[in-house]
Protein backbone atom coordinates (compact mmCIF):
# COMPACT_ATOMS: atom_id res chain seq x y z
CA UNK A 1 0.00 0.00 0.00
CA UNK A 2 1.34 3.43 -0.98
CA UNK A 3 0.51 6.27 1.46
CA UNK A 4 1.07 9.94 0.63
CA UNK A 5 1.38 12.23 3.67
CA UNK A 6 0.89 15.94 2.92
CA UNK A 7 2.43 18.47 5.33
CA UNK A 8 4.09 21.89 5.05
CA UNK A 9 7.55 20.72 6.10
CA UNK A 10 9.39 17.80 7.69
CA UNK A 11 11.32 19.84 10.24
CA UNK A 12 11.23 19.07 13.95
CA UNK A 13 7.74 19.78 15.27
CA UNK A 14 4.67 18.11 16.73
CA UNK A 15 2.99 16.93 13.50
CA UNK A 16 6.33 16.00 11.97
CA UNK A 17 7.30 13.94 15.04
CA UNK A 18 3.96 12.15 14.80
CA UNK A 19 4.57 11.29 11.13
CA UNK A 20 8.13 10.16 11.86
CA UNK A 21 6.89 7.86 14.64
CA UNK A 22 4.62 6.21 12.10
CA UNK A 23 7.40 5.89 9.52
CA UNK A 24 9.78 4.37 12.08
CA UNK A 25 7.32 1.77 13.32
CA UNK A 26 5.16 0.77 10.33
CA UNK A 27 5.93 -2.47 8.46
CA UNK A 28 8.13 -1.30 5.58
CA UNK A 29 7.59 -4.44 3.49
CA UNK A 30 3.82 -3.82 3.48
CA UNK A 31 3.54 -0.02 3.37
CA UNK A 32 5.36 2.64 1.35
CA UNK A 33 5.19 6.17 2.78
CA UNK A 34 5.93 9.31 0.75
CA UNK A 35 5.92 12.91 2.03
CA UNK A 36 4.58 15.81 -0.04
CA UNK A 37 5.77 19.20 1.26
CA UNK A 38 5.59 22.88 0.31
CA UNK A 39 9.15 24.05 1.02
CA UNK A 40 12.47 23.84 -0.84
CA UNK A 41 14.68 23.81 2.27
CA UNK A 42 16.55 20.77 3.53
CA UNK A 43 14.47 19.40 6.39
CA UNK A 44 15.63 18.27 9.84
CA UNK A 45 14.25 14.77 9.24
CA UNK A 46 15.35 14.51 5.59
CA UNK A 47 18.34 12.22 6.12
CA UNK A 48 16.44 9.86 8.42
CA UNK A 49 13.50 9.73 5.99
CA UNK A 50 15.87 8.54 3.23
CA UNK A 51 17.55 6.00 5.52
CA UNK A 52 14.13 4.55 6.35
CA UNK A 53 13.44 4.00 2.65
CA UNK A 54 11.00 6.89 2.19
CA UNK A 55 11.25 10.06 0.10
CA UNK A 56 10.11 13.69 -0.05
CA UNK A 57 8.31 15.36 -2.95
CA UNK A 58 8.29 19.17 -3.07
CA UNK A 59 5.86 21.53 -4.76
CA UNK A 60 5.50 25.34 -4.65
CA UNK A 61 4.40 26.99 -1.42
CA UNK A 62 0.65 27.74 -1.80
CA UNK A 63 1.28 31.27 -0.47
CA UNK A 64 3.45 32.00 -3.52
CA UNK A 65 1.05 30.82 -6.25
CA UNK A 66 -2.65 30.94 -7.09
CA UNK A 67 -5.11 28.44 -5.60
CA UNK A 68 -5.76 27.00 -9.07
CA UNK A 69 -2.03 26.47 -9.67
CA UNK A 70 -1.69 24.88 -6.22
CA UNK A 71 -4.51 22.42 -6.92
CA UNK A 72 -2.98 21.67 -10.34
CA UNK A 73 0.44 20.86 -8.82
CA UNK A 74 -1.15 18.66 -6.15
CA UNK A 75 -3.21 16.81 -8.77
CA UNK A 76 -0.23 16.23 -11.05
CA UNK A 77 1.84 14.69 -8.22
CA UNK A 78 -1.03 12.38 -7.21
CA UNK A 79 -1.68 11.27 -10.79
CA UNK A 80 2.00 10.49 -11.22
CA UNK A 81 2.49 8.70 -7.88
CA UNK A 82 -0.92 6.95 -7.80
CA UNK A 83 -1.03 6.49 -3.98
CA UNK A 84 -3.71 4.30 -2.40
CA UNK A 85 -4.13 6.85 0.41
CA UNK A 86 -3.72 10.63 0.61
CA UNK A 87 -3.54 11.70 4.25
CA UNK A 88 -3.35 15.48 4.76
CA UNK A 89 -2.11 17.31 7.88
CA UNK A 90 -2.25 20.98 6.74
CA UNK A 91 -5.41 22.21 8.52
CA UNK A 92 -7.67 24.34 6.25
CA UNK A 93 -5.40 23.84 3.23
CA UNK A 94 -6.65 20.23 3.44
CA UNK A 95 -9.70 21.31 1.39
CA UNK A 96 -7.54 21.88 -1.70
CA UNK A 97 -5.62 18.66 -1.11
CA UNK A 98 -8.87 16.69 -0.90
CA UNK A 99 -10.14 18.28 -4.13
CA UNK A 100 -6.87 17.41 -5.89
CA UNK A 101 -7.02 13.82 -4.60
CA UNK A 102 -10.59 13.52 -5.85
CA UNK A 103 -9.55 14.81 -9.28
CA UNK A 104 -6.66 12.31 -9.31
CA UNK A 105 -9.12 9.46 -8.55
CA UNK A 106 -7.54 8.55 -5.20
CA UNK A 107 -9.98 6.26 -3.37
CA UNK A 108 -8.95 7.04 0.22
CA UNK A 109 -8.76 10.78 1.00
CA UNK A 110 -8.16 11.78 4.64
CA UNK A 111 -8.04 15.13 6.50
CA UNK A 112 -6.33 15.23 9.90
CA UNK A 113 -6.75 18.06 12.43
CA UNK A 114 -3.92 18.71 14.91
CA UNK A 115 -4.91 22.14 16.29
CA UNK A 116 -7.69 24.19 17.86
CA UNK A 117 -6.42 27.37 16.15
CA UNK A 118 -9.63 27.97 14.18
CA UNK A 119 -11.67 28.35 17.38
CA UNK A 120 -9.75 31.53 18.25
CA UNK A 121 -10.05 33.26 14.88
CA UNK A 122 -12.22 36.41 14.87
CA UNK A 123 -11.70 37.64 11.30
CA UNK A 124 -15.00 37.54 9.37
CA UNK A 125 -13.17 37.05 6.07
CA UNK A 126 -11.30 34.00 7.39
CA UNK A 127 -14.45 32.60 8.95
CA UNK A 128 -16.19 32.70 5.55
CA UNK A 129 -13.13 31.09 3.94
CA UNK A 130 -13.18 28.33 6.54
CA UNK A 131 -16.90 27.67 6.03
CA UNK A 132 -16.15 27.09 2.35
CA UNK A 133 -13.14 24.91 3.26
CA UNK A 134 -15.28 22.78 5.58
CA UNK A 135 -17.84 22.28 2.81
CA UNK A 136 -15.09 21.16 0.44
CA UNK A 137 -13.68 18.72 3.00
CA UNK A 138 -17.12 17.20 3.60
CA UNK A 139 -17.60 16.85 -0.15
CA UNK A 140 -14.22 15.44 -1.18
CA UNK A 141 -12.72 13.70 1.90
CA UNK A 142 -13.63 10.08 2.59
CA UNK A 143 -12.52 10.35 6.25
CA UNK A 144 -11.99 13.09 8.84
CA UNK A 145 -9.58 12.49 11.74
CA UNK A 146 -8.55 14.61 14.74
CA UNK A 147 -6.04 14.22 17.56
CA UNK A 148 -8.64 15.43 20.10
CA UNK A 149 -12.33 16.32 20.27
CA UNK A 150 -11.56 20.05 20.37
CA UNK A 151 -9.23 19.83 17.35
CA UNK A 152 -11.94 17.97 15.43
CA UNK A 153 -14.62 20.57 16.17
CA UNK A 154 -12.18 23.37 15.26
CA UNK A 155 -11.53 22.04 11.76
CA UNK A 156 -14.72 20.18 10.87
CA UNK A 157 -17.42 22.02 12.80
CA UNK A 158 -20.48 19.95 13.69
CA UNK A 159 -19.72 17.04 11.35
CA UNK A 160 -18.55 13.56 12.24
CA UNK A 161 -14.87 12.71 12.63
CA UNK A 162 -12.79 9.98 14.25
CA UNK A 163 -10.39 10.72 17.09
CA UNK A 164 -7.01 9.02 16.80
CA UNK A 165 -4.35 9.86 19.38
CA UNK A 166 -0.79 10.91 18.56
CA UNK A 167 1.10 7.85 19.71
CA UNK A 168 4.74 7.65 20.79
CA UNK A 169 7.26 4.85 21.24
CA UNK A 170 6.91 4.52 25.03
CA UNK A 171 10.18 2.69 25.68
CA UNK A 172 12.19 5.67 24.38
CA UNK A 173 10.73 8.01 27.03
CA UNK A 174 11.14 6.02 30.24
CA UNK A 175 13.08 7.81 32.97
CA UNK A 176 16.82 7.04 33.17
CA UNK A 177 18.95 8.34 36.07
CA UNK A 178 22.23 7.83 34.19
CA UNK A 179 21.10 9.94 31.25
CA UNK A 180 19.88 12.60 33.68
CA UNK A 181 23.31 12.74 35.36
CA UNK A 182 25.07 12.97 31.97
CA UNK A 183 23.13 16.02 30.77
CA UNK A 184 23.29 17.86 34.07
CA UNK A 185 27.03 17.31 34.19
CA UNK A 186 27.30 18.84 30.69
CA UNK A 187 25.25 21.83 31.90
CA UNK A 188 27.48 22.12 34.99
CA UNK A 189 24.62 21.99 37.48
CA UNK A 190 24.14 19.79 40.53
CA UNK A 191 21.16 17.59 41.30
CA UNK A 192 19.69 20.20 43.67
CA UNK A 193 19.18 22.71 40.84
CA UNK A 194 15.55 22.68 39.73
CA UNK A 195 15.42 22.46 35.94
CA UNK A 196 12.17 23.68 34.40
CA UNK A 197 11.76 22.44 30.84
CA UNK A 198 9.69 23.42 27.83
CA UNK A 199 9.62 21.74 24.41
CA UNK A 200 7.89 23.56 21.57
CA UNK A 201 8.23 25.69 18.48
CA UNK A 202 9.23 29.28 19.24
CA UNK A 203 5.99 30.72 17.92
CA UNK A 204 2.91 32.60 19.14
CA UNK A 205 0.72 29.62 20.26
CA UNK A 206 3.35 28.43 22.76
CA UNK A 207 3.21 31.73 24.69
CA UNK A 208 6.93 32.00 25.44
CA UNK A 209 6.72 35.65 26.50
CA UNK A 210 4.36 34.71 29.33
CA UNK A 211 6.42 31.62 30.10
CA UNK A 212 9.54 33.74 30.69
CA UNK A 213 7.55 36.12 32.91
CA UNK A 214 6.43 33.13 34.98
CA UNK A 215 9.98 31.89 35.32
CA UNK A 216 11.26 35.35 36.31
CA UNK A 217 8.78 35.38 39.21
CA UNK A 218 9.65 31.78 40.12
CA UNK A 219 13.40 32.49 40.14
CA UNK A 220 12.99 35.34 42.63
CA UNK A 221 12.06 32.82 45.32
CA UNK A 222 13.93 29.87 43.81
CA UNK A 223 17.31 31.17 42.58
CA UNK A 224 18.84 27.68 42.35
CA UNK A 225 16.91 26.94 39.16
CA UNK A 226 17.26 26.89 35.39
CA UNK A 227 14.80 27.29 32.50
CA UNK A 228 15.55 25.16 29.43
CA UNK A 229 13.72 25.92 26.16
CA UNK A 230 13.92 23.30 23.41
CA UNK A 231 12.79 24.30 19.93
CA UNK A 232 13.23 26.85 17.18
CA UNK A 233 10.95 29.17 15.25
CA UNK A 234 10.14 32.68 14.00
CA UNK A 235 10.16 34.26 17.48
CA UNK A 236 13.69 33.15 18.37
CA UNK A 237 15.22 36.66 18.16
CA UNK A 238 12.35 38.20 20.10
CA UNK A 239 12.61 35.59 22.85
CA UNK A 240 16.37 36.17 23.14
CA UNK A 241 15.68 39.90 23.53
CA UNK A 242 13.12 39.24 26.27
CA UNK A 243 15.59 37.01 28.13
CA UNK A 244 18.27 39.72 27.90
CA UNK A 245 15.87 42.50 28.88
CA UNK A 246 14.95 40.59 32.04
CA UNK A 247 18.64 39.84 32.76
CA UNK A 248 18.05 36.09 32.67
CA UNK A 249 20.89 35.13 30.33
CA UNK A 250 22.52 33.00 33.03
CA UNK A 251 19.23 31.37 33.99
CA UNK A 252 17.67 30.52 30.61
CA UNK A 253 19.09 28.06 28.07
CA UNK A 254 17.81 28.07 24.48
CA UNK A 255 18.84 24.75 22.97
CA UNK A 256 17.19 25.12 19.55
CA UNK A 257 15.87 22.08 17.70
CA UNK A 258 17.14 18.80 19.10
CA UNK A 259 16.88 15.19 17.99
CA UNK A 260 17.54 13.91 21.52
CA UNK A 261 14.39 15.19 23.27
CA UNK A 262 13.54 11.74 24.62
CA UNK A 263 16.86 11.81 26.50
CA UNK A 264 16.78 15.51 27.40
CA UNK A 265 13.54 15.06 29.34
CA UNK A 266 15.45 13.04 31.94
CA UNK A 267 17.30 16.19 33.00
CA UNK A 268 14.09 18.13 33.76
CA UNK A 269 12.42 18.36 37.18
CA UNK A 270 9.31 20.29 36.14
CA UNK A 271 7.61 21.06 32.83
CA UNK A 272 5.95 24.40 32.04
CA UNK A 273 3.50 24.69 29.13
CA UNK A 274 1.25 27.81 29.14
CA UNK A 275 0.06 27.53 25.52
CA UNK A 276 -2.61 29.84 24.10
CA UNK A 277 -4.04 27.01 22.00
CA UNK A 278 -3.09 23.46 21.03
CA UNK A 279 -4.47 20.34 19.44
CA UNK A 280 -3.21 17.57 21.66
CA UNK A 281 0.55 18.15 22.05
CA UNK A 282 2.80 15.11 21.76
CA UNK A 283 5.35 16.74 24.06
CA UNK A 284 2.89 16.36 26.95
CA UNK A 285 2.43 12.68 26.17
CA UNK A 286 6.22 12.30 26.19
CA UNK A 287 6.53 14.23 29.46
CA UNK A 288 4.02 11.93 31.14
CA UNK A 289 5.82 8.84 29.83
CA UNK A 290 8.95 10.22 31.55
CA UNK A 291 7.02 10.99 34.76
CA UNK A 292 7.76 14.75 34.94
CA UNK A 293 5.28 16.91 36.93
CA UNK A 294 3.84 19.46 34.47
CA UNK A 295 1.91 22.70 34.89
CA UNK A 296 -0.01 23.46 31.71
CA UNK A 297 -2.61 25.84 30.29
CA UNK A 298 -6.28 24.94 30.64
CA UNK A 299 -6.70 25.90 26.97
CA UNK A 300 -5.29 22.44 26.25
CA UNK A 301 -7.82 19.62 26.05
CA UNK A 302 -8.44 17.78 29.33
CA UNK A 303 -7.98 14.60 27.26
CA UNK A 304 -4.22 15.11 27.63
CA UNK A 305 -4.33 14.30 31.37
CA UNK A 306 -3.39 10.61 31.30
CA UNK A 307 -1.49 10.55 34.61
CA UNK A 308 -1.19 12.51 37.90
CA UNK A 309 1.73 14.41 36.26
CA UNK A 310 -0.57 17.03 34.73
CA UNK A 311 -1.99 20.08 36.51
CA UNK A 312 -4.00 22.77 34.72
CA UNK A 313 -4.04 26.54 35.26
CA UNK A 314 -5.73 29.32 33.30
CA UNK A 315 -3.53 31.67 31.26
CA UNK A 316 -5.88 34.41 32.45
CA UNK A 317 -4.13 34.08 35.82
CA UNK A 318 -1.09 36.29 36.47
CA UNK A 319 2.52 35.19 36.12
CA UNK A 320 2.81 35.45 39.92
CA UNK A 321 -0.03 32.96 40.37
CA UNK A 322 1.62 30.60 37.89
CA UNK A 323 5.01 30.98 39.61
CA UNK A 324 3.47 30.28 43.02
CA UNK A 325 1.70 27.19 41.70
CA UNK A 326 4.91 25.99 40.03
CA UNK A 327 6.86 26.48 43.27
CA UNK A 328 4.33 24.37 45.19
CA UNK A 329 4.56 21.51 42.67
CA UNK A 330 6.60 18.54 43.83
CA UNK A 331 9.69 17.78 41.75
CA UNK A 332 9.45 14.09 42.60
CA UNK A 333 9.10 11.95 39.51
CA UNK A 334 5.94 9.90 39.12
CA UNK A 335 6.00 6.26 38.04
CA UNK A 336 3.71 6.24 35.03
CA UNK A 337 5.05 3.21 33.20
CA UNK A 338 1.99 0.97 33.58
CA UNK A 339 -0.56 3.77 32.94
CA UNK A 340 1.19 4.85 29.74
CA UNK A 341 1.75 1.30 28.49
CA UNK A 342 -1.96 0.57 28.83
CA UNK A 343 -3.04 3.89 27.29
CA UNK A 344 -4.14 4.54 23.71
CA UNK A 345 -1.07 6.75 23.21
CA UNK A 346 1.34 3.99 22.19
CA UNK A 347 2.50 4.25 18.57
CA UNK A 348 1.39 0.65 18.02
CA UNK A 349 -2.18 1.58 18.93
CA UNK A 350 -2.10 4.66 16.68
CA UNK A 351 -0.81 2.74 13.66
CA UNK A 352 -3.40 -0.01 14.23
CA UNK A 353 -6.24 2.55 14.18
CA UNK A 354 -4.87 4.33 11.10
CA UNK A 355 -4.48 1.10 9.15
CA UNK A 356 -8.09 0.18 9.85
CA UNK A 357 -9.10 3.43 8.08
CA UNK A 358 -6.58 3.00 5.25
CA UNK A 359 -7.80 -0.53 4.51
CA UNK A 360 -11.53 0.12 4.82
Amino acid sequence: MKILYVNNTMNIGGIESFLMNILRNIEKEKYEIIFLTYNEETFDYEEEIKKLGSRIIRISNPNDISILEHIKQLTNVMKEEKPDVVHCHTHFNSAYVMLAAYRAHIKKRICHSHSTYALLETSKVKKVKWIISRMMMRLFATDQIACSKEAGVALYGNTSFKKITNGIDMKNYQYDKKIRAKYRKEWKIDDKTVVIGHVGRLDYPKNHQFLIKIYKEYAKENPNSLLVLVGDGPLKKEIKKIVKKNKLQEKVMLLGNRNDVSKLLNAFDLFLFPSIYEGLPMSLVEVQANGIPALISDSISSEIKLTPCIEFLSIKQSEKTWAKKLASTSVKRIDTKKIMKDSEYSIESTIHELLKIYKK
